[in-house]
């Protein structure tokens, strides 16, 4: 329903309000309204405003209309991104700080996406990290469609994706294959055990912890979440080293950024090149591989979500390899 009302102003000259209001089943009426000097100016408006909101999807994009991905960014931070570690985070954060971030969410074209690429390759940026860049938005913008009813053109994305990735804008960063020798475990051990010794009641068990995750093949964040509850013959040894502290549930009882800062520590310390906590990961799961484990086998124990990404972790030591 459109009205359009005349209006003295205080200089004795009119104007005219037009007013749109939709009604929705199960749904809050929909309104808009706009000022116009002339009556016909009004009309043409209203005319031009009715045809649009009567095509399909044109509340739903008037609803949005003004909000930016910015405004997207920043809803998804808030309600999604709260269990997020803290490079993800920031990755997303950073988004906020590109011109990309200011167009209006139901504008947002393939052009607008393939252009923040070649501004951020221009600027010396890699592929791969640009790719970052796009998954994130990626999830945002699927979110915002899926969470929040947001009216935007996920195949404005999906062209922008498919053209970036031919043309080498954004790829996949190359498969880690990184493993610690037996002399860098030694030298960590010593660290970790000699700190220990320095301030026993205030240094995180990082020997054992370094021990059950190749043990164990659990992720930085998943160890900190085992529970007492959650035991059974995984790793029992190193286990039942830890002490039960009255009313905590978990095994290991520290947050996993703690761990890594102690990790960063330990390889700096001992000046060991590129070894990340996660690589522990990888060599408890070519363990798997070179005790003769079949590829089954090894994603029932390490949980791998599936046999694609699992293939990654076979770099495997010739001598070490067994049959089964």
């Amino acid at each position: 329903m459109t009205t359009i009302r005349k209006r003295r102003k205080k200089n004795g000259s009119f104007s005219y309000l037009v007013q749109i209001r939709i009604a929705r089943r199960d749904q809050p009426d929909y309104s808009e309204s706009k000022t116009f000097p002339r009556k016909a100016m009004a009309e043409e408006w209203a005319k031009c405003r009715e045809l649009e909101l009567a095509k399909p999807g044109g509340v739903l994009t008037a609803k949005w209309k003004g909000v930016t991905l910015h405004d997207a960014i920043e809803r998804y931070l808030h309600e999604f991104a709260e269990g997020a570690g803290r490079s993800k985070r920031a990755t997303i954060e950073q988004l906020l700080r590109f011109p990309i971030a200011r167009v209006k969410i139901n504008e947002l074209s393939s052009e607008q996406i393939i252009d923040h690429a070649q501004t951020r390759k221009r600027s010396g940026i890699m592929a791969s990290t640009i790719s970052q860049d796009i998954t994130w938005l990626g999830i945002i913008l699927k979110t915002a469609v899926a969470a929040w009813r947001m009216p935007v053109d996920l195949n404005e994305f999906e062209s922008a994706k498919l053209l970036m990735r031919s043309k080498g804008l954004i790829r996949r960063p190359g498969s880690r294959d990184r493993r610690p020798t037996s002399e860098e475990i030694e030298k960590l051990r010593a660290y970790f055990v000699r700190s220990q010794k320095i301030r026993p009641s205030a240094i995180i068990p990082m020997e054992d912890i370094m021990d059950f995750a190749i043990a164990s093949s659990r992720r930085q964040a998943e160890i900190t979440r085992l529970t007492w509850d959650d035991l059974d013959t995984e790793a029992m040894t190193i286990i039942h080293r830890q002490p039960r502290i009255q009313g905590e549930p978990r095994i290991i009882p520290y947050g996993a950024k703690s761990i890594g800062t102690r990790w960063r520590a330990a390889t700096a310390a001992k000046r060991i090149d590129d070894l990340r906590f996660h690589d522990l990961r990888h060599e408890a799961t070519s363990r798997l591989f070179e005790a003769g484990y079949e590829i089954v086998a090894v994603q029932q124990f390490t949980l791998h979500e599936s046999w694609d990404v699992l293939k990654r972790y076979t770099h495997l030591r010739p001598e070490k390899l067994q049959l089964r």
